[in-house]
């Protein structure tokens, strides 16, 4: 929790995070399926329960939160993207709890929510066609915007490196918006000054923002 603060405190317009569910059904957020790597556990996150995940070190003492944590963090303050981790491992029922918990909370106008797994998205726009949708994409593809009509998006959001000014004119043409990630350094800066998407996303929002401003 402490990043996402800190990313409020710095003025972002949005924050990002990433969603899993636990094996009792919980939405938790972590950025990969295994623990190993950002955490003091080990296994699969959807082999676990909720309090089993809580209860490990996420860095610094912070512990993993649940989804609706940052949620209630978020309203009133900043848009919140969330990403459905659906592949490699898919969770079954997890675009249900997430938009039921999303209604609950009175959060649906106040979220995005983006996926690899284009299916994930399309089966959100069937379920709340209020809520603003993207789908990740790591290639240069034929016919980007064939594939934001297809998975019902509103957001075409493509590595920066996979992005060009052709894909950035055939989106803005079918009504979408562009938003590349992970913009972190000088080369990603001076292509996105170039081909001009319309949001990105960065893990050094300080020197990324003040860069694309220059």
């Amino acid at each position: 929790m402490r990043s996402f603060r800190s990313a409020i405190a710095t003025g972002c317009d949005l924050i990002e995070c990433d969603v899993h569910l636990s094996s009792d059904g919980r939405l938790v957020v972590i950025h990969d399926h295994t623990l190993e790597r950002t955490t003091n556990g080990t296994g699969l996150v959807g082999e676990h329960t909720a309090a089993e995940l809580r209860r490990l070190d996420a860095g610094r003492g912070e512990r993993i939160p649940l989804l609706q944590e940052v949620v209630e963090l978020a309203i009133g303050k900043v848009g919140l993207v969330i990403e459905t981790k659906q592949m490699p491992i898919q969770y079954p029922g997890l675009e249900d709890k997430l938009v039921a918990m999303l209604r609950q909370l009175g959060a649906v106008a106040d979220c995005a929510v983006v996926s690899f797994h284009h299916p994930s998205i399309r089966v959100l726009r069937a379920m709340e066609p209020r809520l603003q949708l993207g789908i990740l994409e790591g290639s240069r593809p034929i016919e980007p915007a064939r594939m934001l009509k297809e998975s019902g998006a509103d957001v075409y959001s493509p590595h920066w490196g996979a992005m060009d000014p052709q894909v950035v004119k055939e989106i803005h043409a079918a009504g979408g918006a562009v938003a590349v990630w992970p913009v972190d350094d000088a080369a990603a800066i001076a292509w996105c000054k170039y081909c001009k998407p319309d949001s990105i996303f960065t893990n050094r929002p300080v020197e990324v923002g003040a860069a694309l401003k220059a």
